[in-house]
């Protein structure tokens, strides 16, 4: 059955608005999008003065660590939190978890962010997206040196699922390849933590440091991995795991030489401003990132150092440390910069033929004559999501 959906604007993409526009919608697929009152003999929904923009896309976070919320210290230091919790994951039950991450998705999605980058390591997410219709890719995070290492169980039936190595601190180095290259062989996307941390700087480039203790403690033999190396950046690139498929997650301290690296391999950074300013107390540069012509997509990380997963949220922060971009390039990282990395460009991140119809409403503070991105800046600002 087709539905004719009728609003003051429909936004395309992030260079396409389109006034007085429409959506022919069939099955959940956008089969025509046009302007003007669109064809009749179709039943017809009027949204009024509101936009339908694309859903948002979160390319990186840990639904699985939800029911973390206010019990972990996140102001004394990056590796002080990571003991802090693991000790406090380990002590709430298993079903306890699967309910908060259950929550944390119906309330993302209520916020408008319908297309997920999930990093897993208990695997207790995994039913979300096979189960319940979460969308997007849930990745099984491994690190140490995993062995036999092969994709997840199913997942040749399960084209959302896919690989994540945890960071080139934590994960053997010859991991790291064996899993970009089972991803590349599925045709899936591969994620990884990449320059986030004094102390991962310190330890790839010296072999020594907190880091290196902590490996230590939890059992971890780096004395075969290639260190020290000259920066993070260049240590993943030289195992040769950096490609169109590749999202390296935060670059809190990558120059420009090491960014322009990244995008010259047509690598996706994912940036989660608000955990890595409570973490770390710094954000990364990502006005240097887009002028290095480096892909960026949001991600929030988990709310163990966020306050939501809420990307509408996300991108007001990147508005704020980022003064330099433009309102449609923070549009674009939200939408269809996260839609490609996560390999649904074709059916997320625009509203064109053949997209999902899983899209939002959005209704701005006072109405206008025209359409502004700067409404998603605005606290006040109405999000639903059509079905």
């Amino acid at each position: 059955m087709r539905r004719l959906h009728r609003a003051r604007w429909v936004v395309a993409d992030a260079d396409t608005v389109i006034n007085h526009g429409h959506l022919v919608v069939e099955n959940g697929t956008i089969v025509s999008v046009g302007t003007g009152k669109g064809p009749k003999g179709v039943e017809v929904e009027e949204h009024g003065d509101t936009a339908l923009v694309p859903a948002f896309v979160n390319a990186h976070t840990h639904l699985e660590l939800s029911a973390l919320s206010g019990r972990v210290n996140g102001t004394d230091g990056f590796a002080p939190w990571v003991r802090d919790l693991l000790a406090v994951r380990e002590s709430i039950p298993r079903d306890e978890l699967v309910l908060a991450a259950q929550r944390a998705v119906t309330e993302a999605e209520a916020s408008g962010t319908l297309l997920f980058g999930e990093i897993s390591t208990l695997g207790i997410t995994r039913p979300l997206f096979e189960n319940k219709g979460t969308k997007g890719i849930w990745f099984q995070e491994l690190l140490g040196s995993p062995e036999p290492l092969s994709m997840p169980a199913g997942s040749k039936d399960a084209p959302w699922v896919s690989l994540a190595a945890h960071a080139p601190h934590t994960t053997a180095p010859g991991a790291i390849k064996a899993m970009k290259a089972l991803a590349a062989e599925a045709g899936r996307p591969f994620s990884i933590h990449l320059d986030e941390s004094d102390a991962e700087r310190e330890f790839l480039t010296t072999g020594k440091g907190p880091w290196a203790e902590f490996l230590t403690e939890r059992g971890i033999d780096y004395s075969s991995w290639p260190l020290p190396a000259d920066d993070p950046v260049s240590y993943l690139l030289g195992l040769g795991v950096v490609d169109s498929s590749t999202l390296v997650v935060h670059l809190l301290q990558a120059g420009i030489p090491q960014l322009r690296r990244l995008a010259d391999a047509g690598a996706t950074a994912v940036c989660c401003i608000r955990s890595n300013r409570l973490l770390h107390g710094r954000v990364p540069d990502i006005e240097a990132m887009v002028g290095a012509g480096l892909t960026v997509a949001l991600g929030t990380d988990s709310l163990a150092s966020c306050e939501s997963l809420s990307i509408l949220d996300e991108m007001r922060a990147v508005a704020t440390c980022a003064p330099g971009l433009s309102p449609a390039e923070i549009f674009r990282m939200a939408t269809e910069n996260g839609a490609r990395a996560l390999g649904f460009s074709e059916r997320f991140g625009r509203l064109v033929p053949g997209c999902s119809a899983r899209c939002l409403e959005v209704t701005p503070t006072s109405s206008g004559r025209s359409f502004s991105y700067g409404w998603f800046f605005d606290e006040g600002l109405a999000v639903r999501a059509l079905q």
